[in-house]
């Protein structure tokens, strides 16, 4: 299986980026794993120079829909309106809302491929490089 490039993870929460990571850390599917606390830092990310000067580009990103400063909803809407060169190639929301109501709103916003529950699990991210990156 050939290896992501770089993943961004976004969620408020630091327990569970530090988990997410090592999810993907231990099923070996990236080179890179950058992680932000909001939708705010992920703009400010993805339009800054970390992301201009990077050596590998950014294959995913992972987003919580529920954070605070900028929820997940504001950084897509946001998201959807940046030159595609600041954006990744595919984006899939991780999330412990799965209410029909979350589920309805994502369907708005095009560059959203998929949606994952919580917990994030290594079959997850195998079945999601597999199913989305060969």
């Amino acid at each position: 299986m050939k290896k992501l490039n770089r993943v961004l993870l976004i969620d408020d929460d630091e327990i569970t980026n530090y988990m997410n990571q090592r999810v993907l850390n231990k099923a070996e599917i990236a080179e890179q794993i950058d992680v932000v606390l909001n939708g705010e830092e992920a703009l400010n990310y993805l339009t800054g120079e970390a992301h201009a000067n990077a050596t590998l580009p950014l294959d995913l990103i992972l987003v919580d829909i529920k954070m605070s400063v900028m929820d997940g909803f504001d950084f897509l809407a946001q998201y959807q309106e940046l030159p595609d060169h600041h954006k990744a190639k595919k984006v899939f929301t991780l999330s412990s809302s799965a209410s029909f109501y979350d589920l309805e709103k994502l369907k708005e916003f095009p560059d959203v491929v998929g949606f994952l529950s919580k917990p994030l699990t290594q079959a997850d991210a195998m079945h999601l490089v597999t199913e989305h990156f060969s």
